[in-house]
């Protein structure tokens, strides 16, 4: 046993001291320290390599580890309801459950943390989080399953949506043109604005507004060249300071020989008080009507009347324009007159959006080249249009477990990420099972094997040397048959075995004859010589003798 030297011999008639039972006793405690004691490790005066690790205390324990040495297994047992069940074993390189589909890796609250496998893993489901299990990867999404227990591969993918995308026109007609249509995956549709539309594009809005040459009903806005028929329209605040210059006349003195101008009020009056004043008393015989004039005579109150002409009612005090004649203050309608430049306030076109010249259609079904769309029309049949667009219904690609990339617009791509094992790439897989059956390992070297993964010697050659038996060539100093050439051939009466070639020959022939006078048991008799001994000695004794025999 290793640190245990045997300190003395004992003879008969040998005086016990102390120095005898300390010697013996300190080697006992040398053979059984921590760090240089017994070892089990199969070695020469070591002891066998042990067999079995299990519960403490027991004969038969329930939780253990076997080794099988006639199946090269490590087998590791729990106990399940009262009874040892194998649960796992660990052969050449693999580590195996005792029941197909039995073995669970990790639980729900005690979950492994990183994952890393260097050949193909094959897995009857995969549950990302807390998602439907996964048990296959499509490779053609032109018929996949009514449930979301698949996955798409990027190739499958790209082929379904380039078909989908290539398969998809849209079809759209213009005022003009006749019927159009855009191939999706290789044209573009452009929205141009015409006369009086502007187009702003945005993410994935397209706007259309009026632009500045448009009058709407609240701005303020110049119209010009334009015709307003003042029987269907309604112009109002019409001042002075609104009328062109040389339109209204102050001062009919010199007017025109052309009716293109307007009196004013106090110019009328201004010049026929004038006229009046010129009028001459005296020796008048006759007032004959002239131009624009009724009545007259010769004699007497002579009366002349005041022709009213288009326009003018000549009243019994007043010459005042009529009611067909536009004012400055007064609230009229204009009919068949033509605005030269001018400038409208507030304008009113029969309290809505109307007129022939506006359209409130949704359908735009008169396709009219000069006639302005109202807003909500021109909303309503964008709105219709961009309706008929075929469009999907993914709104993001997100990269899950083992992924990257992904996003919620342009092209998407996905990627394994670097907690996914490669093929071709270098990573190191901790805690993963590889079945040697279906997969195949090369290139071990010796640096690859760890020094506890000691190889069983039924392993070696055809298995019949155990590994206690192979452990015997550790103390070989030379070729082990020479040495068992020139040992002796035959042991008989003539030609006997010395003592000193049994165990580890530190008995002696002598000391070996001193059994031949031996009757019975040494260790009882030992125990019997051991109680008369003077001061009682310990059976401590007693066993360090019978260690030494």
């Amino acid at each position: 046993m290793a640190g245990y030297t045997r300190q003395r011999t004992i003879a008969d008639g040998n005086t016990i001291a102390a120095d005898l039972f300390n010697g013996e006793y300190n080697q006992i405690v040398n053979a059984f320290d921590v760090t240089n004691g017994h070892k089990h490790d199969g070695t020469a005066a070591e002891g066998p390599v042990i067999g079995l690790i299990g519960d403490a205390g027991l004969a038969t324990p329930l939780n253990k580890i076997v080794v099988d040495t006639s199946n090269d297994h490590l087998e590791f047992y729990v106990k399940v309801s009262g009874a040892a069940t194998e649960q796992l074993k660990i052969q050449d390189g693999a580590i195996v459950p005792a029941t197909d589909n039995d073995i669970d890796l990790g639980t729900s609250s005690l979950e492994f943390k990183d994952a890393f496998f260097d050949g193909t893993v094959t897995l009857d489901g995969l549950v990302i989080g807390s998602a439907t299990s996964i048990t296959d990867v499509d490779t053609d999404l032109t018929s996949v399953s009514g449930s979301d227990d698949t996955l798409a591969s990027a190739k499958a993918i790209k082929t379904y949506v380039d078909a989908q995308v290539t398969a998809s026109d849209l079809d759209f007609s213009g005022d003009t043109g006749g019927s159009q249509s855009i191939d999706l995956d290789s044209q573009s549709l452009t929205l141009t604005g015409g006369t009086g539309i502007d187009t702003t594009g945005s993410a994935q809005t397209m706007t259309f507004a009026i632009d500045s040459t448009v009058a709407t009903l609240t701005g303020s806005q110049t119209l010009t060249n334009k015709v307003i028929d003042v029987d269907n329209n309604t112009i109002s605040n019409i001042e002075v300071d609104n009328l062109k210059s040389g339109v209204l006349d102050t001062n009919i003195n010199s007017v025109s020989s052309s009716d293109d101008t307007l009196a004013s009020a106090k110019a009328i009056k201004t010049y026929v008080d004038a006229q009046v004043a010129t009028v001459p008393t005296g020796d008048i015989t006759s007032v004959i009507a002239g131009d624009g004039l009724t009545g007259g005579g010769t004699s007497g109150d002579v009366t002349l009347n005041v022709v009213g002409g288009t326009g003018i009612d000549a009243n019994a005090n007043d010459i005042a324009i009529d009611s067909t004649v536009a004012t400055l203050t007064g609230s009229q309608t204009l009919t068949n007159k033509i605005l030269t430049s001018p400038t409208l306030t507030s304008p009113v076109l029969n309290t809505s959006l109307s007129g022939t010249a506006f359209k409130d259609e949704d359908d735009m079904s008169s396709d009219s080249a000069t006639a302005v769309a109202s807003q909500q029309s021109i909303k309503a049949y964008v709105d219709n249009e961009i309706a008929s667009v075929p469009i999907g219904d993914i709104t993001a690609v997100t990269a899950g477990t083992g992924l990257s990339g992904g996003g919620t617009t342009g092209a998407v791509s996905l990627a394994i990420d670097s907690t996914v094992a490669t093929l071709t790439g270098s990573q190191t897989l901790t805690n993963k099972a590889i079945d040697s059956d279906n997969n195949t390992i090369t290139n071990i070297v010796n640096a690859d094997i760890k020094a506890a993964a000691a190889i069983d010697a039924t392993k070696i050659a055809d298995g019949s040397v155990t590994s206690t038996e192979f452990q015997f060539i550790n103390s070989l100093s030379s070729n082990a048959q020479t040495q068992l050439d020139a040992k002796q051939a035959t042991i008989d009466s003539s030609n006997r075995l010395n003592a000193n070639l049994i165990h580890d020959g530190s008995v002696d022939n002598t000391e070996f004859g001193y059994l031949n006078g031996v009757t019975s048991a040494i260790q009882t008799q030992i125990d019997t010589a051991n109680t008369n001994i003077s001061g009682k000695a310990s059976n401590g004794f007693a066993v360090a003798m019978a260690i030494a025999l």
